[in-house]
């Protein structure tokens, strides 16, 4: 009987935390004007209040579900976040010196599921998304893709960007897999295999997105070497045909950015035809390059990339790195910009690296069963209180915080 009410409670608590809540929200939102472009401020500030709507809108329960004796005990979670913005209003609009505030009330659906079954938290997670260097590079040259490898990654940031819960930067100077044909597995000197990422650390984000893109080849090669002028142009004409189809694949790798572990990986792939001529050249998310079948179709991929990005980043851990330790003093390098509220509370893990002879280093965290309280947030850093002192728990600079 005792078992059939703590499963009772359980799903009645999991009935309430992945329900969908929809709330009426007034935010503020602030963009510099640039340049005299007061459209392009509004345009941000919108979107500023859009992510300040949905965070606002995130419901706060306590954080550790647990039972006692039979009785369910909720204590310190704080649950949210997929969430979904409609009929926005804005109410207000001033403009202190070159800075725009903008006013708004919105709807904001909030949906707290989680695949795991978990609940995500409404803090703003960062992710660095770099280059998706091409397999074959030989297949850049159709339609003149040659700076594909960054701008995959400019695609992936601009549609991440638009998930209020997550804030990705743009590395797409750098090429993290290598060799591609094996990624995201590397092979260390000893022979050994491994999937984490090094160097990981030096982009000092949460999450790095990286990739490789597998295919951009067409499913009928001689489409484009066809020397007959006459077969040429019947093949132009005939422009709805399948043989116009051209591939796009891509494999996508989620690492953990404080140990360069790899936490997920998966593939996309799409068809749509390219009709231009051999020796047209687009560029790679170009304005004639969306207007092919192709583009579109690649757009959509992208679209759900993006998507299956964000939802997994939304239901991982939040964590934060410690920039300075002071007697019982934390400084983190996150803040209102994260999400971050005086009083919240985040648990303090010590990081500590692990030298293997036979293999790689590898990052381990480990609990310091101390609570950080946050008494101060800035835009970009918070600082709080542990009751410990950091010298008795060789608390130290780079040691993270999380709020699983």
């Amino acid at each position: 009987m005792l078992r059939y009410i703590r499963s009772t409670l359980l799903l009645l608590l999991l009935g309430v935390v992945s329900a969908a809540h929809a709330a009426s929200i007034e935010a503020t939102g602030q963009a510099f004007l640039v340049d005299g472009d007061l459209g392009k401020a509004r345009e941000q500030a919108i979107n500023d209040a859009k992510r300040q709507a949905s965070l606002q809108a995130a419901a706060y329960i306590s954080s550790t579900q647990q039972l006692s004796n039979g009785i369910l005990e909720i204590d310190n979670m704080r649950v949210s976040t997929l969430s979904t913005i409609r009929d926005v209003e804005v109410l207000d609009e001033k403009l202190f010196g070159n800075k725009l505030h903008v006013r708004i009330r919105a709807e904001v659906e909030v949906d707290t599921a989680c695949e795991n079954g978990g609940s995500g938290n409404s803090f703003r997670k960062t992710v660095a998304v770099s280059a998706f260097p091409v397999e074959q590079p030989a297949q850049k040259n159709l339609g003149g893709f040659r700076h594909i490898d960054s701008l995959l990654a400019k695609q992936l940031v601009e549609r991440i960007n638009r998930h209020p819960n997550l804030s990705a930067l743009n590395a797409g100077h750098l090429q993290l897999q290598n060799p591609l044909s094996t990624a995201a597995t590397h092979q260390l000197d000893n022979g050994a295999l491994t999937t984490l990422m090094r160097h990981s650390q030096q982009l000092d984000t949460q999450y790095i997105v990286s990739g490789v893109v597998r295919d951009l080849s067409m499913v009928d090669p001689s489409v484009m070497q066809e020397e007959n002028l006459f077969v040429s142009t019947y093949n132009r004409l005939d422009y709805k045909s399948d043989k116009h189809l051209r591939n796009f694949a891509i494999d996508l790798y989620i690492h953990d950015g404080f140990s360069g572990a790899l936490i997920d990986q998966f593939s996309l792939a799409t068809q749509g035809r390219w009709t231009l001529q051999p020796n047209q050249q687009t560029g790679f998310a170009t304005p004639a390059f969306y207007e092919q079948a192709y583009g579109k179709a690649v757009a959509d991929l992208l679209k759900d990339a993006a998507k299956q990005i964000t939802e997994k980043l939304r239901c991982m851990p939040f964590s934060a790195r410690i920039t300075a330790a002071d007697s019982n003093r934390l400084w983190i390098a996150s803040g209102q910009r994260s999400g971050l509220k005086v009083g919240d509370k985040l648990s303090v893990y010590r990081k500590s690296v692990m030298y293997n002879p036979s293999g790689p280093a590898t990052t381990e965290l480990i609990n310091t069963q101390q609570t950080l309280t946050i008494s101060d947030v800035q835009a970009t850093s918070a600082s709080g209180f542990i009751e410990g002192s950091t010298s008795q728990h060789n608390i130290q600079i780079d040691d993270v915080v999380i709020f699983w």
